[in-house]
Protein backbone atom coordinates (compact mmCIF):
# COMPACT_ATOMS: atom_id res chain seq x y z
CA UNK A 1 0.00 0.00 0.00
CA UNK A 2 1.51 3.39 -1.01
CA UNK A 3 2.61 5.65 1.78
CA UNK A 4 0.18 8.43 2.49
CA UNK A 5 1.68 11.87 2.11
CA UNK A 6 1.68 13.94 5.26
CA UNK A 7 -0.17 17.23 5.24
CA UNK A 8 3.05 18.89 6.42
CA UNK A 9 5.27 17.19 3.85
CA UNK A 10 6.11 19.64 1.07
CA UNK A 11 8.21 17.18 -0.93
CA UNK A 12 5.57 16.90 -3.62
CA UNK A 13 5.16 20.65 -3.75
CA UNK A 14 8.90 21.10 -4.29
CA UNK A 15 9.09 18.37 -6.92
CA UNK A 16 6.15 19.93 -8.67
CA UNK A 17 8.19 23.08 -9.19
CA UNK A 18 10.51 21.10 -11.44
CA UNK A 19 7.87 19.93 -13.92
CA UNK A 20 8.50 22.67 -16.46
CA UNK A 21 6.92 26.12 -16.60
CA UNK A 22 3.74 24.87 -18.24
CA UNK A 23 3.09 22.49 -15.35
CA UNK A 24 3.18 25.03 -12.55
CA UNK A 25 0.06 25.36 -10.48
CA UNK A 26 -2.64 27.07 -12.44
CA UNK A 27 -4.45 30.00 -10.85
CA UNK A 28 -7.61 29.07 -12.76
CA UNK A 29 -9.53 26.90 -10.30
CA UNK A 30 -12.54 25.98 -12.44
CA UNK A 31 -11.33 24.11 -15.52
CA UNK A 32 -13.59 21.48 -17.06
CA UNK A 33 -11.99 19.46 -19.85
CA UNK A 34 -14.49 18.63 -22.60
CA UNK A 35 -12.15 17.25 -25.26
CA UNK A 36 -8.40 16.63 -25.12
CA UNK A 37 -8.00 16.75 -28.88
CA UNK A 38 -5.33 15.20 -31.09
CA UNK A 39 -1.61 15.78 -31.45
CA UNK A 40 -0.55 17.60 -34.64
CA UNK A 41 3.12 17.20 -35.53
CA UNK A 42 3.61 20.55 -37.21
CA UNK A 43 5.72 23.46 -35.98
CA UNK A 44 2.84 25.85 -35.37
CA UNK A 45 1.07 23.36 -33.10
CA UNK A 46 3.68 23.45 -30.35
CA UNK A 47 6.38 25.73 -29.05
CA UNK A 48 8.88 25.83 -26.19
CA UNK A 49 6.12 26.30 -23.63
CA UNK A 50 2.99 24.54 -24.86
CA UNK A 51 1.53 21.81 -27.04
CA UNK A 52 -1.75 22.79 -28.70
CA UNK A 53 -3.88 19.72 -29.52
CA UNK A 54 -6.30 20.16 -32.41
CA UNK A 55 -9.96 20.06 -31.29
CA UNK A 56 -9.00 20.71 -27.66
CA UNK A 57 -11.97 22.08 -25.71
CA UNK A 58 -12.42 23.22 -22.11
CA UNK A 59 -14.79 25.32 -20.00
CA UNK A 60 -13.41 28.22 -17.93
CA UNK A 61 -15.35 30.34 -15.46
CA UNK A 62 -14.78 34.09 -15.78
CA UNK A 63 -16.54 37.45 -15.47
CA UNK A 64 -19.62 37.84 -17.63
CA UNK A 65 -19.27 40.56 -20.25
CA UNK A 66 -22.80 41.89 -19.76
CA UNK A 67 -22.60 41.69 -15.96
CA UNK A 68 -19.02 41.53 -14.59
CA UNK A 69 -20.33 41.02 -11.06
CA UNK A 70 -21.00 37.37 -11.82
CA UNK A 71 -19.12 34.57 -13.58
CA UNK A 72 -20.22 32.41 -16.49
CA UNK A 73 -18.59 29.56 -18.42
CA UNK A 74 -16.47 30.35 -21.47
CA UNK A 75 -15.89 27.51 -23.94
CA UNK A 76 -12.26 27.53 -25.12
CA UNK A 77 -11.48 25.64 -28.33
CA UNK A 78 -8.46 25.02 -30.55
CA UNK A 79 -9.42 24.53 -34.18
CA UNK A 80 -7.45 24.50 -37.43
CA UNK A 81 -7.28 27.35 -39.91
CA UNK A 82 -4.85 27.42 -42.79
CA UNK A 83 -2.93 24.50 -41.32
CA UNK A 84 -2.30 26.38 -38.07
CA UNK A 85 -4.05 26.43 -34.69
CA UNK A 86 -6.93 28.88 -34.43
CA UNK A 87 -8.19 29.78 -30.97
CA UNK A 88 -11.87 30.38 -30.24
CA UNK A 89 -13.63 31.38 -27.02
CA UNK A 90 -17.42 31.19 -26.98
CA UNK A 91 -19.71 32.66 -24.35
CA UNK A 92 -22.91 30.67 -24.89
CA UNK A 93 -24.90 32.87 -22.51
CA UNK A 94 -23.97 35.93 -24.57
CA UNK A 95 -24.14 34.11 -27.90
CA UNK A 96 -20.80 35.48 -29.11
CA UNK A 97 -17.41 34.05 -30.01
CA UNK A 98 -13.96 35.63 -29.90
CA UNK A 99 -11.25 34.33 -32.22
CA UNK A 100 -7.54 34.88 -32.71
CA UNK A 101 -4.12 33.48 -33.53
CA UNK A 102 -3.31 32.99 -29.85
CA UNK A 103 -5.18 32.36 -26.57
CA UNK A 104 -4.12 35.79 -25.29
CA UNK A 105 -5.56 37.51 -28.37
CA UNK A 106 -8.97 35.98 -27.61
CA UNK A 107 -8.95 36.89 -23.93
CA UNK A 108 -7.84 40.43 -24.67
CA UNK A 109 -11.02 40.94 -26.72
CA UNK A 110 -13.09 39.69 -23.80
CA UNK A 111 -11.30 41.90 -21.28
CA UNK A 112 -11.78 44.91 -23.53
CA UNK A 113 -15.53 44.22 -23.67
CA UNK A 114 -15.72 43.72 -19.91
CA UNK A 115 -13.94 47.03 -19.37
CA UNK A 116 -16.38 48.78 -21.72
CA UNK A 117 -19.23 47.50 -19.55
CA UNK A 118 -17.48 48.58 -16.35
CA UNK A 119 -16.70 51.98 -17.83
CA UNK A 120 -20.36 52.46 -18.68
CA UNK A 121 -21.27 51.57 -15.10
CA UNK A 122 -18.67 53.97 -13.72
CA UNK A 123 -16.78 51.12 -12.02
CA UNK A 124 -13.00 50.43 -11.87
CA UNK A 125 -11.63 48.64 -14.90
CA UNK A 126 -10.16 45.13 -14.82
CA UNK A 127 -6.35 45.25 -14.68
CA UNK A 128 -5.64 41.65 -13.72
CA UNK A 129 -3.18 39.33 -15.42
CA UNK A 130 -4.94 36.92 -17.73
CA UNK A 131 -2.35 34.66 -19.32
CA UNK A 132 -4.05 33.31 -22.44
CA UNK A 133 -2.80 29.68 -22.31
CA UNK A 134 -3.55 29.46 -18.59
CA UNK A 135 -7.12 30.63 -19.11
CA UNK A 136 -7.50 28.03 -21.84
CA UNK A 137 -6.80 25.37 -19.22
CA UNK A 138 -3.37 24.62 -20.67
CA UNK A 139 -1.60 25.24 -17.34
CA UNK A 140 -3.70 22.82 -15.33
CA UNK A 141 -1.27 20.07 -14.18
CA UNK A 142 -3.80 17.34 -14.88
CA UNK A 143 -4.41 18.58 -18.42
CA UNK A 144 -0.70 19.18 -19.01
CA UNK A 145 0.04 15.55 -18.16
CA UNK A 146 -2.70 14.31 -20.49
CA UNK A 147 -1.42 16.48 -23.34
CA UNK A 148 2.14 15.27 -22.80
CA UNK A 149 0.86 11.69 -22.94
CA UNK A 150 -0.28 12.40 -26.50
CA UNK A 151 3.39 12.66 -27.46
CA UNK A 152 5.09 9.59 -25.92
CA UNK A 153 7.89 9.70 -28.51
CA UNK A 154 8.56 13.36 -27.69
CA UNK A 155 8.26 14.51 -31.28
CA UNK A 156 7.39 18.09 -30.32
CA UNK A 157 11.10 18.80 -30.04
CA UNK A 158 10.96 22.48 -29.07
CA UNK A 159 8.64 21.71 -26.16
CA UNK A 160 10.61 18.76 -24.77
CA UNK A 161 14.00 20.41 -25.29
CA UNK A 162 12.92 23.50 -23.37
CA UNK A 163 11.35 21.42 -20.64
CA UNK A 164 14.55 19.42 -20.17
CA UNK A 165 16.56 22.63 -19.87
CA UNK A 166 14.15 23.99 -17.28
CA UNK A 167 14.23 20.79 -15.27
CA UNK A 168 18.03 20.83 -15.21
CA UNK A 169 18.19 24.52 -14.34
CA UNK A 170 15.71 24.14 -11.51
CA UNK A 171 17.52 21.19 -9.99
CA UNK A 172 20.78 23.15 -10.12
CA UNK A 173 19.11 26.21 -8.61
CA UNK A 174 17.57 24.13 -5.83
CA UNK A 175 20.94 22.58 -5.00
CA UNK A 176 22.64 25.97 -4.74
CA UNK A 177 19.71 27.61 -2.94
CA UNK A 178 18.49 25.25 -0.18
CA UNK A 179 14.96 25.89 0.96
CA UNK A 180 16.15 26.68 4.47
CA UNK A 181 17.94 29.73 3.09
CA UNK A 182 14.80 31.19 1.60
CA UNK A 183 13.17 33.26 4.27
CA UNK A 184 9.97 35.16 3.82
CA UNK A 185 10.24 38.89 4.14
CA UNK A 186 8.80 39.99 7.45
CA UNK A 187 6.07 42.57 7.31
CA UNK A 188 6.66 45.57 9.46
CA UNK A 189 4.11 46.68 12.03
CA UNK A 190 3.47 49.73 9.93
CA UNK A 191 2.66 47.58 6.89
CA UNK A 192 0.37 45.31 8.89
CA UNK A 193 -1.60 48.27 10.14
CA UNK A 194 -1.95 49.84 6.71
CA UNK A 195 -5.15 49.11 4.76
CA UNK A 196 -4.46 46.58 1.98
CA UNK A 197 -6.19 46.45 -1.40
CA UNK A 198 -8.76 43.68 -1.68
CA UNK A 199 -7.96 40.97 -4.28
CA UNK A 200 -10.09 38.30 -5.88
CA UNK A 201 -8.19 35.17 -4.88
CA UNK A 202 -10.03 33.01 -7.42
CA UNK A 203 -8.59 35.01 -10.26
CA UNK A 204 -5.12 35.96 -9.12
CA UNK A 205 -3.65 36.20 -5.67
CA UNK A 206 -0.90 38.66 -6.57
CA UNK A 207 -0.82 42.43 -6.41
CA UNK A 208 -1.72 42.87 -10.10
CA UNK A 209 -5.36 42.06 -9.41
CA UNK A 210 -5.60 44.92 -6.94
CA UNK A 211 -7.02 47.94 -8.69
CA UNK A 212 -5.20 50.49 -6.52
CA UNK A 213 -1.75 49.05 -7.17
CA UNK A 214 -2.37 48.63 -10.88
CA UNK A 215 -3.57 52.21 -11.15
CA UNK A 216 -0.36 53.41 -9.48
CA UNK A 217 1.62 51.28 -11.91
CA UNK A 218 -0.09 52.81 -14.92
CA UNK A 219 0.34 56.36 -13.65
CA UNK A 220 4.01 55.76 -12.88
CA UNK A 221 4.57 54.19 -16.31
CA UNK A 222 2.90 57.08 -18.11
CA UNK A 223 5.00 59.59 -16.20
CA UNK A 224 8.27 57.76 -16.80
CA UNK A 225 8.03 56.48 -20.35
CA UNK A 226 8.85 58.66 -23.35
CA UNK A 227 6.41 57.69 -26.15
CA UNK A 228 8.75 58.77 -28.94
CA UNK A 229 11.45 56.42 -27.60
CA UNK A 230 9.25 53.33 -27.53
CA UNK A 231 10.49 51.07 -30.34
CA UNK A 232 7.55 48.66 -29.97
CA UNK A 233 4.42 50.87 -29.69
CA UNK A 234 2.16 48.17 -31.16
CA UNK A 235 3.37 45.37 -28.86
CA UNK A 236 0.98 44.08 -26.20
CA UNK A 237 2.50 43.47 -22.78
CA UNK A 238 2.08 39.69 -22.29
CA UNK A 239 1.39 40.15 -18.57
CA UNK A 240 -0.89 43.18 -18.35
CA UNK A 241 -2.42 42.71 -21.82
CA UNK A 242 -2.09 46.46 -22.31
CA UNK A 243 0.16 48.31 -24.80
CA UNK A 244 3.71 47.83 -23.59
CA UNK A 245 5.20 50.77 -21.70
CA UNK A 246 8.96 51.19 -21.42
CA UNK A 247 9.71 47.77 -23.00
CA UNK A 248 12.45 45.69 -21.42
CA UNK A 249 14.00 42.46 -22.71
CA UNK A 250 14.92 39.53 -20.47
CA UNK A 251 17.96 37.34 -21.23
CA UNK A 252 15.47 34.58 -22.10
CA UNK A 253 14.03 36.65 -24.96
CA UNK A 254 10.75 37.87 -23.46
CA UNK A 255 9.62 41.50 -23.66
CA UNK A 256 7.32 43.20 -21.15
CA UNK A 257 7.02 46.66 -19.66
CA UNK A 258 9.84 47.56 -17.27
CA UNK A 259 7.50 48.15 -14.33
CA UNK A 260 5.61 45.00 -15.26
CA UNK A 261 8.87 43.13 -14.70
CA UNK A 262 9.48 44.96 -11.42
CA UNK A 263 6.12 43.98 -9.96
CA UNK A 264 6.15 40.45 -11.35
CA UNK A 265 9.62 39.63 -10.03
CA UNK A 266 8.54 40.78 -6.58
CA UNK A 267 5.75 38.24 -6.68
CA UNK A 268 7.83 35.39 -8.10
CA UNK A 269 10.79 35.93 -5.75
CA UNK A 270 13.17 36.61 -8.62
CA UNK A 271 11.98 33.96 -11.08
CA UNK A 272 11.04 34.62 -14.70
CA UNK A 273 7.25 34.10 -15.00
CA UNK A 274 7.68 32.41 -18.38
CA UNK A 275 10.67 30.11 -17.83
CA UNK A 276 10.73 29.98 -14.01
CA UNK A 277 14.50 30.55 -14.19
CA UNK A 278 16.32 33.09 -11.96
CA UNK A 279 15.86 36.68 -13.14
CA UNK A 280 16.69 40.07 -11.65
CA UNK A 281 15.99 43.63 -12.71
CA UNK A 282 19.70 44.08 -13.40
CA UNK A 283 19.50 41.34 -16.03
CA UNK A 284 16.89 43.26 -18.08
CA UNK A 285 17.72 45.40 -21.09
CA UNK A 286 15.57 48.46 -21.70
CA UNK A 287 14.69 48.69 -25.38
CA UNK A 288 14.89 52.03 -27.16
CA UNK A 289 14.72 53.30 -30.72
CA UNK A 290 18.52 53.41 -30.76
CA UNK A 291 19.21 49.84 -29.64
CA UNK A 292 16.17 47.92 -30.94
CA UNK A 293 17.97 46.70 -34.09
CA UNK A 294 20.68 45.18 -31.92
CA UNK A 295 18.24 43.12 -29.87
CA UNK A 296 15.39 42.49 -32.33
CA UNK A 297 16.57 38.98 -33.24
CA UNK A 298 16.79 38.05 -29.55
CA UNK A 299 13.07 38.71 -29.00
CA UNK A 300 10.95 35.57 -28.89
CA UNK A 301 7.20 35.60 -29.31
CA UNK A 302 5.15 34.36 -26.37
Amino acid sequence: MPKRRSEHDDTWGRKRQFLGRIANRSKVKTVQLLSLGKLVLKQAWSNAGYIFPRDFEALIQYKFIADPSRKVPYRCQIRESGGKPWFIITCDELGESFEGKSPTACWKQILDRINLTLQGLGQPLVRTQVAGPEYFGLNDPRIVQMIEDLDPKKQCTDYWTEKEKILEARVAYEQTHPRTERKKKKRSRRDSESPQPVCDAEEYTGAWSCIERQSRYLRRSQQTAVPDDNPLPDLTDPITLQPVVLPALSPYGHVAGYYTWVQTLKETDGLCPFTKLPLTIEMLTKLTVKNIDKYREAIRQI
